[in-house]
């Protein structure tokens, strides 16, 4: 009795040892940078993949990038490191590259740009001197209040990726 006892209970598991092992791999969709940024993108968790120039690396610890289109300043992702990755390599700007990671949603809505456009304002009262960085900032929060107004979601999502693995293409 102890003998069939014994082989059922090694039965059960090496059978519940196989179906652990049939897991698949997760699946890692590819996205592109364009739909990342776009007002109507929806992340559904899970790791992506991230073509792009790379724009800048952190000249300090590396830890951290910025890939994007070099024609267009605010077509831009921030990238950080994970316990996976000690560092990126500063030669790594001007080369295109594939990242592997999850991203992180910050949500814009018009609360946010009110509280910025305030903290601009008194940075400016501070300095006393009205300039020409005063009136850039103003357009940049007009232009994101706007795109809050006609956002349907009611905010902007700007997404942040925390990299997993990296390659140069």
């Amino acid at each position: 009795m102890k003998k069939t006892f014994f082989w059922f209970v090694a039965l059960i598991f090496a059978l519940v040892s196989c179906k652990q092992a049939e897991k698949p791999a997760e699946v890692v969709e590819k996205l592109t940078l364009a739909k990342v940024l776009s007002d109507n993108f929806e992340y559904k968790g899970g790791q992506v993949e991230l073509e792009g120039m790379v724009l800048h690396v952190c000249a300090h610890s590396g830890k951290k990038m910025f890939i994007g289109n070099p024609d267009d300043p605010e077509q831009k992702i921030q990238i950080f490191t994970s316990d996976k990755i000690s560092s990126f390599p500063k030669d790594l700007e001007g080369t295109k590259v594939s990242v592997v990671g999850t991203l992180e949603e910050e949500k814009l809505d018009i609360e946010y740009a009110n509280k910025l456009e305030e903290e601009i304002k008194a940075e400016e009262k501070e300095n006393s001197d009205h300039s020409c960085e005063f009136e850039e900032s103003m357009k940049k929060v007009e232009n994101l209040k706007q795109r809050i107004q006609n956002s349907p979601k009611g905010y902007i999502s700007k997404y942040t990726m925390t990299a997993i693995s990296f390659k140069k293409l």
